[in-house]
């Protein structure tokens, strides 16, 4: 079967649970005409008006994505009409997970794959079967190239980590769950109308509250808020250097920038051992601070970790 056929199937499953999740029974479309004219009328009239109760849960178009924040963000424009499975687990590390026999199952039999892209998935290709849609969120975004170290010429993949990266990601995946399954199409467009909204409320939020602070360098453990940093105008100094642990030289350099900019905390995440940030906290007498770039809820988790680093630079 021919990947356009395949296509052709999962929208004509999808339009058929539309019709059969109000009325429970299955009439598909290609037997419609049957009803007559007053009877594809009527249908017709239910399905613009969008009086279509939302589907069982078995018939839920199933969704994979890699990380949590962008099954929350599936979830917010998918609702009612989607079911969505996170691949890395809480507390595992994305840049090096490898998926598991049966996560791989999982990800056989889903209709549709939302990675983060830009470079956060390298196993990806070699996990999905040609069948499945795979949707690259990160299309249409600004790319930061050489984070983290001189010879680093990927990607930085964290983009959900602004909300600006957030909006155009909330877009593509509209624009994937329209495609699998246009009968919806409208549901999708309002849901993401109105998490768009929200986005747009916390980059403005994040964006007073960041620009009050009358210091601009904060330091992580892990170079995680590149694109929070540019969106802002702020400076991140990372410790780890191209995924490894800081040497000497460099652990001294930022122990002298801690201490000549008064920087008051140190920032971890729990997917990566703190010990090198309590090295520095312990000779400098700044905190250890821990924020999850891997939060549930996306805008709420955005959200507390824009307001942990204002409230440092402000201290």
């Amino acid at each position: 079967m021919t990947t356009a056929w395949r296509t052709l199937v999962r929208r004509d499953r999808f339009m058929t649970m539309a019709w059969s999740s109000q009325w429970r029974w299955f009439m598909p479309p290609h037997s419609w005409p049957k009803l007559g004219l007053a009877g594809l009328a009527l249908v017709l009239a239910l399905l613009a008006a969008g009086c279509l109760a939302p589907a069982p849960e078995g018939d839920r178009m199933q969704v994979v994505t890699t990380i949590a924040p962008l099954a929350d963000m599936v979830h917010n424009v998918g609702g009612d009409y989607v079911e969505v499975t996170v691949i890395v687990p809480p507390g595992a590390e994305p840049h090096t997970f490898e998926p598991t026999p049966s996560q791989m199952r999982i990800m056989e039999s889903a209709d549709l794959y939302v990675k983060n892209g830009a470079g956060l998935e390298t196993w990806i290709e070699l996990m999905v079967g040609d069948h499945i849609s795979v949707v690259d969120s990160s299309k249409g975004v600004d790319l930061i190239f050489g984070e983290g170290g001189a010879e680093r010429s990927a990607p930085d993949p964290h983009i959900w980590l602004s909300p600006r990266n957030g909006m155009i990601q909330v877009e593509n995946i509209y624009k994937a769950l329209a495609d699998a399954d246009p009968i919806h199409e409208e549901y999708y467009a309002q849901n993401r109308d109105s998490y768009l909204k929200t986005l747009q409320d916390l980059d403005s939020d994040l964006g007073k509250r960041l620009g009050r602070a009358h210091r601009r360098v904060f330091i992580v453990q892990h170079p995680a808020f590149s694109y929070l940093a540019r969106d802002y105008g702020l400076v991140q100094v990372p410790l780890s250097v191209d995924e490894k642990e800081p040497g000497p030289r460099h652990m001294a350099t930022v122990v002298d920038l801690v201490s000549s900019s008064n920087v008051s905390a140190i920032f971890v995440e729990p997917q990566f051992n703190p010990k090198s940030a309590q090295v520095i906290a312990d000779e400098t007498g700044c905190n250890v601070l821990e924020i999850d770039p891997l939060p549930e809820n996306y805008t709420a988790g955005l959200r507390h970790a824009g307001e942990m680093i204002a409230e440092s630079l402000e201290a």
